[in-house]
């Protein structure tokens, strides 16, 4: 290779300061550049003259015109310093500071007798709620030199392009970089199937969502177009998710072509990667958020209660963030906007209140300060986004039935926490007397509360429901029986109860009888709900906790009518949850023993008193067959199968009884089982009120 004269070569290359008198700077060229090697800066050098390769000097990189200090930009810096040294100095009682709030509203407050001190900033694509009145001005200041500086030099970013969100794995499990999440997505033909699953079984009983508004991005999302955004395609995700709970393992398979365990751990993994991809503990997205409750609530009865319960705390500050536990009218929103984020709140409302009572728990994590209202009696179709009048109640009966009615009892729980004590307040004479016992103004305060909410609810019920509407309706009428029912049993004196003095002789015998109750409430939601599409509903409800105390009761309870009752509620059980056989399971194959433990002690007593033995269910032959031990497998019978039509010729169950939620009394995977052979239980424990009824059966003080 002929060399050149290096001053050519310096001649030939870009100068930094041609116009200056100073000379230029000389760079290592290309190839030691690239190989990171020390250039002797001649051309050709010593490292490509060795190597026999074209020496090429490096480009220097175009010098950055300088800006000019921007007058606006430095005047808002200091008046940002300015804001952040009052901020730094202000006292609680600083006359500048708008009012606090102290309280919240009453319950039957139509409107808030204040005007909350926050505002709605917009950032990322989204509004995020501020209620710090000079952390407020300095964002507006921030936010207007963000602008002046972007202005000056754009930069263009995308989804794609953000930095990732280091802290969402440690919510929702670490990401999956090797997975597309187009992979994820149900076939075409699926995807209104799922789709209007949803809209019949689901969106009834939650009305999170505005169909005429979600449903043009679904054509979109089927030619995985560009144009959905991020949210949006969490949110489709989630409605996959809880159309497949939906479903009935036949229906999944024959719908969808696969079991409904791979449909749901498919739809899963996609919400829980597109949330992660998108940062969504950043987003003040509304869609985002909804995409979080939907899935919130597909968790149910498939996922730990108290990691959902934690879960759900994130949620409420996500709403926080956004501004959700203030009502949109008091902080400028459009009545669209303001219908939407209140159908948001009001449900992520209910869904904690249900996990707190699953964990044990009677009290949320719920905003003191917020205020909310209820949303509209209204339907999809009478809300559009353009809307500029505020949305007023519909007289005559609506799709939100059967969610109004659930938020009202909802916000009823969350208002009056002590009403709990009332049923499950010891049994004996010196009740009055027991550490933390109500006294007797204070349970006479708590009857005129429940009689107070039950003609509410009737009177909800009697404006708004119509039982030829729809199933939804026919939903609504029967939760309004079981809540009434309890209500009048709430307030009625202890003493005149019936069972007062008979089976029930203190709180563990109370703690069993709710126990029983809850089961035959279950059974009656089953029934009531599972020819109108919505059985999937009252499943999610099951709580294995209560069933795993009530057969472990049963292996020293052999007599009684309660006794009678919780055998058939056993059946009942495992006739709608046939996932109960799965004995890989080891909280179910645990069950299995304990529940063929006590059909043998039944056996026993009742030969001992009969001389015969009693005919084997069905679920008992089964266990028996299924369990390895060979003890198990001893005295077959033939089987009696139990079917749900036979339930309607049974004997009548008293409505009075009914309760959805029992929760929090044991936890399953850390339980010392032989403790349900003979030990006494706290049913002070046991948190007692449900979505359809005000708890278990009434103690007795």
């Amino acid at each position: 290779m002929e060399p050149s004269p290096a001053p050519s070569a310096l001649q030939s290359a870009p100068s930094i300061a041609s116009s200056s008198s100073k000379a230029p700077r000389i760079l290592a060229c290309v190839l030691c550049q690239h190989r990171k090697i020390k250039c002797d800066r001649h051309f050709p050098c010593a490292n490509c003259t060795k190597a026999n390769v074209k020496c090429t000097p490096s480009t220097p990189a175009p010098a950055r015109k300088r800006r000019r200090p921007n007058q606006d930009l430095q005047e808002r810096l200091a008046r940002c310093e300015e804001l952040l040294k009052e901020y730094a100095t202000e006292k609680p009682d600083d006359a500048t500071t708008p009012p606090r709030r102290e309280q919240a509203p009453l319950y039957d407050d139509p409107k808030p007798k204040w005007r909350p001190a926050g505002k709605l900033v917009e950032e990322d694509g989204g509004v995020r709620f501020i209620d710090n009145f000079l952390l407020g001005t300095v964002y507006d200041e921030l936010r207007a030199m963000r602008q002046i500086v972007d202005a000056d030099e754009p930069e263009e970013t995308s989804p794609e392009s953000m930095t990732p969100d280091d802290h969402s794995e440690l919510i929702l499990g670490a990401d999956s970089p090797e997975q597309d999440i187009e992979d994820l997505w149900p076939q075409a033909g699926h995807v209104f199937r799922l789709w209007q699953v949803y809209l019949d079984r689901v969106n009834p009983l939650t009305k999170i969502i505005h169909v005429p508004t979600l449903q043009p991005y679904l054509a979109e999302a089927i030619t995985r177009s560009q144009n959905v955004p991020k949210g949006v395609e969490a949110l489709l995700f989630s409605i996959f998710c809880m159309a497949t709970i939906a479903l009935t393992p036949d229906e999944c398979q024959s719908l969808l072509g696969q079991s409904r365990e791979e449909a749901l751990q498919r739809y899963s993994k996609g919400v829980r990667l597109t949330l992660l991809r998108m940062n969504f503990l950043k987003s003040n997205d509304l869609n985002t958020l909804q995409a979080l409750v939907i899935y919130l609530i597909s968790l149910q009865g498939r996922y730990n209660r108290h990691a959902a319960w934690v879960l759900n705390g994130i949620v409420i500050r996500m709403a926080q963030k956004m501004g959700l536990h203030r009502d949109g009218e008091l902080l400028g929103l459009g009545p669209f906007d303001t219908e939407m984020r209140r159908r948001v709140w009001w449900q992520i409302i209910m869904v904690d209140a249900k996990y707190a009572m699953f964990s044990g728990l009677s009290h949320t994590l719920l905003p003191r300060n917020w205020d909310t209202k209820a949303p509209k009696n209204v339907n999809d179709a009478d809300i559009y986004p353009s809307a500029t009048e505020p949305f007023q109640d519909r007289d005559g009966p609506t799709e939100m039935i059967f969610c109004l009615l659930t938020y009202k009892f909802a916000k009823f729980m969350v208002d009056n926490p002590g009403l709990e004590q009332m049923l499950i307040a010891p049994q004996t004479s010196d009740a009055l007397d027991a550490p933390g016992a109500l006294s007797e103004d204070q349970m006479k305060g708590h009857r005129n509360t429940c009689e107070m909410l039950g003609k509410e609810l009737i009177d909800m019920l009697d404006r708004w429901c119509d039982p030829t509407a729809g199933p939804v309706h026919e939903m609504a009428i029967a939760m309004r029986k079981f809540i009434v029912d309890k209500i009048q049993e709430l307030i009625t004196p202890p003493k005149l109860q019936k069972e007062f003095g008979g089976e029930i002789r203190n709180s563990k015998d109370n703690a069993f009888k709710i126990a029983v109750a809850t089961l035959e409430h279950n059974e009656q939601n089953y029934l009531s709900s599972k020819d109108r599409g919505f059985i999937w509903f009252s499943l999610l409800h099951f709580q294995l906790d209560i069933f795993l105390y009530m057969t472990g009761q049963l292996c020293h309870r052999t007599e009684g009518d309660l006794v009678a009752r919780a055998w058939r509620q056993v059946e009942v059980v495992f006739t709608f949850h046939p996932e109960l056989f799965d004995i890989s399971n080891k909280t179910y194959s645990t069950l299995a023993i304990f529940v063929l433990k006590a059909w043998r002690k039944r056996e026993e007593t009742t030969f001992n008193r009969t001389g015969q033995y009693p005919e084997t269910p069905f679920y008992v032959e089964k266990l028996r067959a299924s369990m390895p031990n060979d003890d198990y497998k001893t005295e077959p019978t033939p089987p009696n199968p139990y079917t749900p039509s036979s339930l309607n010729d049974s004997q009548e169950i008293d409505a009075t009884h009914y309760d959805q939620f029992l929760g929090g009394l044991l936890d399953v995977p850390q339980l010392e089982w032989d403790m349900f052979a003979g030990a006494p239980v706290n049913s002070g424990s046991m948190p007692a009120f449900g979505m359809y009824g005000l708890g278990g059966a009434q103690p007795e003080w």
